[in-house]
């Protein structure tokens, strides 16, 4: 019988004054202990997600925590019956998550990011009935396929497009706000601008949807959470499961991602088993063409 995989997703914003330095000690670390996934390195700190055999997931976690910056290092733990990631990747990048207001010779302050809300006050603050707006500050394709309940969702691709849809969001100033993400990295940022921008009570949840279907069930998260590895999409709410997304081609509710089968066309589509076999496993009709024109 095969061991399951243990997939770590982490990360710390911390001023680290050799990026390059510690890039090359976890990758080091990394392939020492045969571990996958993507480490991304900056002078604000780390954001990771690895994947190995438990005994070495572990090994990892007490070598990084020897370093003093990476102490009191937040692990969240998932498991999987397979290697989820197809290699190591291990850089150095001018920020662990790109807001994209750098560019404009400005950048948010993290010491401004907002307090936590706790996963159970989340869902205690929903079954209360009390106004809130809950901002995702994710993706829209990660939205289509999971979400909160009346979530706010910005028409973005990609997170550097975050504070031009903060333009947006005027009328929500005096409001009271709780921002999310997958586990937590963009809403500091996200969370932190906000309240640059003259958000009055914004407040984000502690460990992002991870937390929240770990800790408190996941009541109220509707669909699946997306995810950037092999699997795309891991349930979250064990308490009253929802499906929210819909096969592209026939409209049937489905929760299930499928990567274009055309090599040189990065589109994920949601789609059913049905409809990706009739169409080749491709996201439109130009890209079924390209495949069959070859």
């Amino acid at each position: 019988m095969s061991q399951p995989f243990k997939i770590l997703l982490y990360y710390k914003y911390v001023p680290l004054a050799n990026p390059e330095a510690i890039k090359n000690w976890q990758k080091e670390l990394c392939q020492k202990l045969n571990l996958k996934g993507r480490l991304l390195i900056s002078d604000e700190g780390i954001n990771g997600t690895l994947a190995g055999l438990e005994a070495a997931v572990d090994q990892y976690m007490l070598e990084t925590q020897k370093q003093p910056e990476f102490t009191d290092m937040e692990w969240k733990i998932s498991w999987a019956d397979e290697q989820v990631f197809p290699k190591l990747k291990v850089v150095v990048r001018d920020e662990i998550v790109t807001l994209g207001i750098k560019k404009t010779g400005t950048d948010v302050d993290i010491d401004n990011k907002a307090h936590y809300i706790e996963p159970a006050e989340l869902k205690k603050l929903y079954e209360s009935g009390e106004d809130f707006v809950i901002i995702d500050a994710r993706n829209l394709y990660e939205a289509e396929i999971g979400k909160f309940k009346n979530a706010v969702i910005p028409p973005i691709d990609n997170f550097r497009e975050f504070p031009e849809f903060v333009k947006t969001l005027e009328n929500y100033k005096e409001k009271d706000v709780v921002t999310y993400c997958t586990g937590g990295v963009r809403c500091e940022k996200a969370s932190a601008y906000l309240r640059e921008q003259g958000f009055k009570n914004v407040r984000q949840l502690h460990g992002g949807i991870h937390e929240y279907g770990e800790q408190a069930g996941g009541k109220y998260f509707e669909g699946e959470m997306f995810v950037f590895d092999k699997r795309l999409h891991v349930p979250v709410n064990t308490e009253n499961p929802t499906v929210i997304s819909k096969c592209k081609y026939c409209a049937q509710p489905i929760t299930r991602y499928v990567d274009c089968a055309v090599p040189s066309c990065p589109e994920l589509f949601i789609c059913c088993a049905a409809c990706e076999q009739a169409h080749l496993g491709t996201c439109s009709e130009k890209c079924e063409k390209t495949l069959t024109s070859r």
